[in-house]
């Protein structure tokens, strides 16, 4: 059984729209498996750049305008053969950001759209909710400080290996410790379930790894748009990565959730799906690499781009 997930492992990477990050929306990779009392460590940065101006008829309008910044920090404790404790505990920043030319210049270069960016002034943060009531979320002000931390255990159902499918099941628990007002946590506390696997015998022929992963999340009431909140969201991934060399596996993911608020809003009110495409490195002794360019698949549901960098290994 491995020790730390290889670089075909799927991206650490969930959606960074700022109203739904804060609501409990766990990681769809599996975690390594530690030998009973080692520890694993992992590290996830993500850079989302959002620009969304929606309103609707009844009144309720949103704009996001800005950057977010989200570096997690985990560890995973081997408490059995096929059982591991998992603690999460992101930084999250929220600016004005300086990737506004940058992204705009990608999506040129790839025939992508920049017509919604283009109303929008550069490097600014607007975060506004006006809800049907006349009631506002407003964060205006640039800050960063600890989110909401996440405790879990993952039990391996079925292990893995070179020719094999393996099967985890993961429970979370996502407590308040992170500010509402600034957007870098709910207020309540969220749960999930998780269903995940690496399937290495499906596609073998190809010499191709598939994931996926299927679950649910029970938020709680919180201070975040509480009247609107959905108690339950669906959320999906599903993966494909193939070796390019021994060490080096190009990578393409799709993550989706279901609607995690009740409105008319699409950043709100609908599901979301993200596509995820980079490369796993196996750095030997120094840990795996991840990297990887995400963009939205449904307008205005995730982030029109994103940046994840992610690194793990072995304490």
């Amino acid at each position: 059984m491995a020790a730390l997930a290889g670089p075909d492992a799927p991206f650490a990477t969930t959606d960074q729209n700022p109203l739904l990050q804060t609501r409990g929306l766990p990681s769809p990779a599996e975690s390594a498996l530690p030998a009973p009392g080692d520890w694993n460590w992992r590290a996830a940065l993500d850079v989302a750049s959002h620009s969304v101006e929606d309103e609707a008829a009844n009144g309720e309008r949103i704009v996001l305008d800005g950057e977010s910044w989200r570096l997690n920090l985990g560890l995973s404790r081997g408490v059995g053969e096929r059982v591991a404790l998992t603690v999460d505990l992101p930084l999250i920043a929220h600016s004005g950001g300086t990737l506004d030319a940058l992204i705009e210049g990608w999506h040129d270069a790839f025939g992508l759209s920049n017509d919604r960016r283009s109303v929008f002034a550069r490097n600014r943060l607007v975060f506004r909710h006006v809800a049907p009531d006349g009631e506002r979320l407003t964060l205006t002000d640039s800050g960063q400080g600890v989110g909401d931390l996440r405790l879990g255990v993952e039990w391996r159902v079925r292990a893995g290996g070179p020719a094999a499918r393996s099967l985890s099941v993961r429970a979370s628990a996502e407590l308040p410790t992170g500010s509402e007002s600034a957007l870098r946590g709910s207020g309540a506390t969220d749960v999930a379930l998780q269903l995940m696997s690496t399937d290495r015998a499906t596609l073998a022929r190809w010499n191709t790894t598939l994931s996926w992963m299927l679950g649910g999340i029970r938020s709680g009431a919180g201070e975040v748009l509480p009247a609107q909140r959905r108690e339950f969201v669906a959320i999906a991934s599903a993966g494909v990565a193939h070796p390019l060399t021994r060490r080096l596996s190009a990578r393409l993911q799709l993550d989706a959730h279901g609607p995690f608020y009740d409105s008319p809003l699409w950043p709100l009110g609908s599901s979301g799906v993200q596509l995820a495409l980079g490369v796993g490195i196996d750095a030997g002794s120094a840990g795996v690499f991840d990297i990887a360019v995400t963009e939205n698949l449904r307008s205005d549901t995730t982030p029109d781009f994103g940046l994840h960098l992610g690194w793990r290994g072995m304490l």
